[in-house]
């Protein structure tokens, strides 16, 4: 699979992202990987 069909699955709630997909992505996104996993998650106030 390559990686625009990789992230439509994961759009589409086909594929679970997991935390190894959350990692590189977050890393490529800049974000934290919990922002990806938890959407509603404030990060800040957990820290």
């Amino acid at each position: 699979m390559d990686s625009k069909s990789t992230l439509s699955a994961i759009e589409h709630d086909k594929v679970n992202l997991g935390v190894e997909r959350a990692k590189i992505l977050a890393k490529a996104l800049k974000c934290h990987p919990a922002v990806l996993v938890f959407p509603g998650w404030d990060v800040e106030i957990a820290a």
